[in-house]
């Protein structure tokens, strides 16, 4: 990768010179809209109307009536200087079948249905002789015979007696708002320098132009990253796909290691080289690594909202194979693999298609077309049909699936577009009724009131979360799914085992903490560790581990012990009194372990031996007593051979047992003057100070402060000869244990005459 560095120099000149060779049309650039790139037509484009609809699967001619030749390809939305959304279409040429491709062409369009040829993008060469004609002088004139050496050993793609010729496939092109350059890299294969294999050589070529029709520049290709425990040719690319985030960070996808695994590697700032090179890249923040061992190729990656998407095929050469698609809210993060979008009676061959790009049509609104190409079996490829289908993005957008229709057009999308409900409760208090019967819809910027029918996985009457399915039969039947985080009264501790802020733990904390704060921050951590926190919480000892992610639940995340160890949480800090531990079990591996499990509370026996499923399950081990030392312990130990594991605890404090304070109250009468004194008293055995307020009929008094073995007294003139028998009502309030006490005691008096 580093001779690249020195060839982008010298490109500069060149390719500003070779413009002049693209034709009349003028280009300039503007500022990219939020789904497309910025330079854009400056002329109309003239082309007559024929099309009014998607035919998928059927011949697609432009508007000179030839079959569109942009197999492989992409669609990418710009904006013309009339403000007007203008799309640009690049693929493969395959007019001359596999070999003798005359290189990458474009098209353009202002309805998706109706394609204006404008020629070649990026032009193959059928001879070295082709340096010297002034198409090929502008663009190469500058180089040196190493540099035109790899040019044509990429490009030279009509075969020679006896040589195996290159071949490009899956041209892809984006736009670069810092450079002003449009950037293409494509998959360039051919024989290597040990094997005259027609894809031995595996690389990513790149070329560059100062409009979106070329002329393309050639730069040269590459090996992009790899991993040590990788295939034997590091860096080698096959299918691809380039993407631009919404930060306009550049990322080139391709299928590697022998087609064996994926790849997401960050470009640079020009988009022509890798972010890091490739020797001093580190997984995981200049690339990524995912599907390994997968063999998935065919990549179309495209965002929604805060979601990316990724669609691959199997490999089976040109026969159709099963389409599956995977999310991620990180690039460079975990991916989870959802499924096969397409209907069940076609998923067998993806409808005899290949997945090639996604064509953002209105992001906004989350309507999106699939890209996909029928290869007839590699054997006329020059009539490949090309399948766009619509994707359904489902409730959220955080799903997908592709619709099959014969024949569809834009204005369709609407029905398919993402959609979204609000007005289900995120908390519901354990035991309340889950009483909602509408929600609000939301699609395509429209909000509509629903009427709406459940179904729960699990019981409001316990601690945990369940997930609620609801359907809406005025919208078409359509369901979705919510997590109900169900919140019990006095929650002590809530801990997420697997050490993950989720959303489910998030508002349950934030539930309970209404209440009363929960006394942990952190949603795990190991006890007696942390001086910050003095950490009075937490599981004891190292023979644990985490697994889940941030992105999971309360029940994916989990922590599970190792080598037959114990996995035991201690609590600290804890009111005397009665207690419930609720405790939440999922086992992601039950289909390969028989698990089982002995819980133990402060050393009793609560279950003998808990069935781990790989459902989520909620056990409740209720009238646990806590004494003075504040203290529960929850200790899970092997019963089957397998290690237990735990996906979260809730400490619940049923019944607090009160502590008295220790205080005497008296009251007692004297003659004063031949008017009787009423005297209250209270002396304090208590070990803290107490408040106390005296209460009679003839007057009240507060003693702010009464110190551990001080007594306080009042006396209250009554003013009276005599007066009857009573009693003086005496509120004492201390603070116990970091707990404000409060008790109230009636002192008795006898009736008095003083006269």
């Amino acid at each position: 990768m580093s001779q690249l560095k020195s060839r982008l120099r010298a490109v500069a000149v060149a390719v500003a010179t070779a413009a002049a060779v693209a034709g009349s049309l003028q280009f300039m650039p503007l500022a990219a809209s939020a789904s497309a790139p910025g330079a854009v037509l400056t002329a109309t484009a003239t082309s007559t109307s024929t099309s009014t609809s998607f035919r998928p699967g059927q011949e697609w001619l432009d508007t000179d009536g030839n079959v569109i030749q942009a197999h492989g390809g992409q669609v990418v939305p710009s904006t013309d200087d009339q403000g007007r959304t203008v799309y640009y279409l690049y693929g493969e040429d395959r007019t001359n079948g596999y070999h003798s491709s005359p290189g990458v062409h474009v098209y353009s369009s202002y309805d998706l249905y109706n394609w204006t040829d404008q020629g070649v993008a990026l032009r193959a060469l059928s001879s070295t002789a082709q340096f010297e004609e002034p198409y090929f002088q502008a663009l190469y004139g500058d180089y040196t015979q190493a540099q035109k050496d790899a040019v044509y050993r990429d490009l030279g793609t009509t075969p020679v007696s006896g040589v195996t010729p290159p071949i490009i496939e899956r041209p892809k092109v984006i736009y670069n708002e810092r450079t002003g350059k449009w950037v293409m890299w494509a998959h360039m294969d051919g024989p290597s320098e040990t094997s005259s294999a027609q894809y031995a050589k595996a690389k990513a070529g790149v070329a560059i132009a100062d409009s979106p029709f070329g002329p393309f520049r050639y730069i040269d290709s590459f090996y992009l990253n790899s991993s040590p425990d990788g295939w034997d040719t590091p860096g080698m690319a096959r299918d691809m796909n380039l993407f631009v985030d919404d930060d306009g960070t550049g990322y080139i996808i391709y299928s590697s290691e022998g087609n064996g695994t994926m790849f997401i590697s960050k470009l640079n700032d020009e988009y022509t080289d890798l972010a890091t090179p490739a020797d001093e890249a580190v997984e995981g923040v200049d690339f990524n690594r995912i599907f390994v061992g997968w063999s998935r190729e065919a990549p179309a990656l495209f965002k929604h909202d805060e979601r990316y998407f990724l669609l691959t095929s199997g490999t089976s050469g040109w026969a159709p194979n099963p389409t599956r698609y995977a999310s991620a809210t990180d690039l460079m993060g975990d991916w989870t693999e959802i499924g096969d979008p397409f209907p069940w009676w076609a998923q067998a061959d993806s409808w005899n298609s290949q997945p090639s790009s996604v064509i953002p049509v209105d992001r906004e609104h989350g309507k999106y077309i699939y890209m996909g190409d029928r290869w007839n079996g590699g054997t006329d490829l020059k009539n490949a049909q090309m399948v766009w289908l619509p994707l359904n993005m489902g409730e959220g957008g955080d799903t997908l699936s592709v619709e099959i229709w014969d024949e569809w057009t834009l204005d369709e999308l609407d029905q398919w577009a993402a959609w979204d409900v609000t007005g289900v409760p995120a908390t519901i208090r354990i035991g309340e009724a889950f009483d909602v019967p509408t929600v609000t819809v939301t699609q395509n910027g429209v909000s509509t009131s629903q009427p709406v029918q459940w179904a729960a996985d699990g019981s409001f009457d316990q601690p945990g979360i369940v997930t609620v399915t609801g359907t809406l039969p005025g919208f078409g039947g359509r369901t979705f799914t919510r997590t109900v985080v169900v919140v019990p009264d006095g929650v002590r501790y809530a801990v997420n085992a697997g050490g993950q802020r989720t959303a489910d733990w998030t508002a349950l904390v934030d539930a309970a903490s209404a209440e009363s704060p929960v006394r942990n921050s952190r949603p795990d951590q190991q006890y007696g560790v942390d001086p910050t926190t003095h950490a009075t919480w937490g599981y004891l000892g190292d023979a644990s581990a985490s697994a889940g992610t941030e992105s999971g639940t309360m029940f994916s995340t989990l922590r599970y012990a190792t080598g037959g160890a114990a996995l035991t949480y201690r609590f600290d800090g804890l009111e005397p009194g009665r207690y419930t531990v609720y405790a939440g079990y999922s086992d992601p591996w039950a289909q390969w372990a028989d698990r089982g499990a002995r819980v133990a509370v402060n050393g009793a026996v609560v279950e003998a031996d808990h069935d781990y499923e790989a459902g989520n399950q909620t056990a409740a081990y209720s009238a646990i007593a806590v004494g003075a030392d504040g203290r529960i312990e929850v200790s899970l130990s092997p019963t089957r051979g397998p290690d237990v594991q735990l996906s979260w605890l809730i400490v619940t404090a049923d019944e607090i047992a009160v502590p008295a304070l220790e205080v005497e109250i008296t009251a007692s009468t004297r003659c004063v003057a031949k008017r009787v004194v009423l005297t209250a008293a209270l002396r304090n055995a208590a070990q803290v100070p107490v408040a106390v307020t005296f209460e009679s009929a003839y007057g009240t008094k507060r003693l702010a402060s009464i110190a551990p073995g001080a007594n306080g007294t009042y006396d209250f003139a009554t003013r009276k000869a005599r007066i009857p028998a009573g009693s003086v009502s005496a509120t004492v309030t201390g603070l116990v244990g970091g707990s404000t006490v409060t008790q109230t005691v009636d002192a008795p008096y006898a009736a008095r005459s003083c006269g």
